[in-house]
């Protein structure tokens, strides 16, 4: 069936036991394997349908992380919607989008829980508030606030869900708003899969990506994260636009996706010492292994094509 539950329990039982996402906490290398994240979606999943949520619209706002992106997959592998939203938006937006996508829970990082209370007063369609952490101390008279590990012991009890059809609405998408109002793109779950596999090339399981966009941009969610999972890769967060560099360096992709003006951005600081080898370019700029880049979003110079033709094949 052309559908996410389909492509992502393709991937967790072909890649089982191999890394599925790679992490820093602080200046320590973390892991999580195919199984453990399919643990993980199952739970969240399971917990959902046992607090009666099942064919609702089901935001998250928040930073990439591991939590964000196993709810994002509990969400669509089940029968919800997902509402990804930008967590760099004002408090007034988020509260707007919210209540415009009729969304009946949120997943919330930890970072913004200044914001829970305020978004529980503005949506009165909204029920729940699952933080994406562990634990949660903090405001335990509101029953409306909950730990993710909280909705996860739920799952233990609960029966699985049907997964949705292809034709069914999937996932809602927000457009930046440039010229009017941000408006919602509807995607079903077809389009989506539909994405992941009409994008050709080869990579063998175990490939290391690292992604650096925004998560809640439909072309990071294809590319990075539901395309990296079903060729078995092991997928890096980058933890800051500032650290990119860096942590190229540290997680020695071989495959990234850039928008032009990354690229671009590169492209100074690498002009600016011309006379630094290209080995040593290859090693201490990509991490050595760089060779496959993506890039979309905008139109990307022919130039900067040229000039990284030495270090890097772009797509």
């Amino acid at each position: 069936m052309d559908n996410l539950r389909t492509l992502w329990e393709n991937a967790a039982k072909s890649y089982k036991p191999l890394t599925a996402i790679r992490y820093l906490d602080k200046k320590e290398i973390k892991e999580v394997t195919y199984d453990s994240l399919d643990k993980m979606i199952r739970l969240i999943r399971g917990g959902l349908a046992k607090t009666g949520i099942s064919s609702d619209h089901v935001a998250l706002i928040g930073e990439t992380s591991v939590q964000w992106v196993a709810s994002y997959l509990a969400i669509v592998t089940g029968d919800n919607v997902a509402v990804p939203l930008d967590a760099l938006l004002p408090a007034e937006d988020l509260i707007d989008l919210l209540n415009r996508s009729h969304t009946k829970v949120l997943f919330l990082s930890p970072k913004l829980i200044g914001l829970a209370n305020q978004i529980l007063k503005q949506c009165p369609n909204l029920k729940q508030i699952w933080l994406l952490n562990d634990s949660y101390d903090q405001f335990v008279q509101n029953g409306q606030i909950g730990a993710l590990a909280e909705l996860m012991n739920l799952g233990n009890t609960s029966v699985d869900v049907k997964a949705s059809a292809p034709n069914d609405l999937t996932t809602i998408i927000f457009t930046s708003g440039t010229t009017g109002k941000s408006k919602g793109v509807m995607l079903t779950q077809k389009n989506l899969f539909d994405n992941v596999a009409n994008v050709h090339y080869q990579v063998d399981p175990g490939c290391v990506m690292m992604s650096v966009l925004p998560i809640h941009h439909a072309y990071c969610l294809v590319m990075d994260w539901l395309k990296g999972f079903s060729l078995g890769a092991i997928v890096c967060i980058n933890d800051s636009f500032m650290h990119m560099i860096r942590n190229m360096s540290i997680f020695r992709p071989e495959v990234i996706l850039m928008v032009p003006l990354m690229i671009e951005s590169i492209y100074k600081r690498l002009s600016a010492n011309p006379d630094v080898p290209v080995e040593a370019v290859k090693e201490n700029v990509f991490g050595g292994n760089l060779r496959i880049v993506f890039t979309g979003g905008a139109h990307l110079d022919p130039f900067y094509i040229e000039e990284f033709k030495n270090m890097i094949l772009i797509y």
